[in-house]
């Protein structure tokens, strides 16, 4: 008797467990993704309209999976929640889209005891766009560290070159005539350091695509 009231839960989802409609209503309507799984076989027993978006698969076609190696990177015996006993909340974790591509998203799985049984109800926020902000920071950092590293060294030593030319004229060692022509020599070597930059910023800017594309735009006008 039990196992004919399981399939009919694993067909019809999350409304064979709801008499009153109140936590279907939520469950279609609220803005986050949501999985219901039973932990015990850890088979799909329904999905909001959100996680159906999020995991590019209908609800048809999720309910009664198993979400092991499917939806959820972990595989069998390895469940973070029933298996490894970890507490997830608010916690970055992956899922997997029906591309097979993994989506980053904010999770949080709670156990809910309903007619009997426990249930995990998993829910999740994309956050793919936030990850990518995070990415594209951190290379737009490593590419100005680069960058800097670059030109460092040439321009110590220009500015030890001019310290020095200071105080040869304080010497008298250079009159102004031979301290303008060292100058203009510096000069060029700046703008010889300006250029290799500038050059050295178009390249990177063709060839790194983890470069923001309107950082990428700027770099290869300048």
């Amino acid at each position: 008797m039990a196992q004919k009231a399981g399939k009919k839960t694993e067909r019809e989802g999350i409304a064979a467990l709801d008499n009153n409609g109140l936590f279907l209503s939520v469950f279609r309507h609220i803005q986050t993704g949501i999985v219901i799984i039973d932990p015990e076989h850890h088979t799909i027993i329904d999905v909001n309209p959100i996680a159906e978006a999020l995991i590019g698969g209908k609800r048809e076609e999720l309910i009664g999976h198993g979400c092991q190696g499917f939806i959820c990177p972990a595989q069998h015996g390895a469940c973070p929640v029933t298996d490894l006993k970890i507490h997830l909340e608010n916690t970055e974790r992956t899922i997997i889209n029906k591309k097979g591509e993994k989506v980053s998203i904010l999770k949080t799985v709670a156990i809910l005891p309903f007619k009997g049984k426990n249930y995990l109800v998993e829910s999740f926020v994309d956050i793919t766009d936030r990850k990518n902000a995070e990415d594209r920071r951190i290379a737009l950092l490593g590419y100005m560290n680069e960058s800097v590293l670059r030109v460092r060294h040439p321009l110590e030593m220009t500015s030890s070159n001019l310290r020095q030319i200071a105080d040869q004229v304080r010497s008298g060692e250079f009159d102004h005539e031979d301290a303008g022509m060292e100058l203009r020599i510096r000069a060029n070597n700046l703008e010889q350091i300006a250029k290799n930059l500038t050059d050295l910023a178009g390249a990177v800017a063709k060839e790194r695509h983890d470069i923001p594309e309107d950082y990428r735009r700027f770099l290869s006008r300048t």
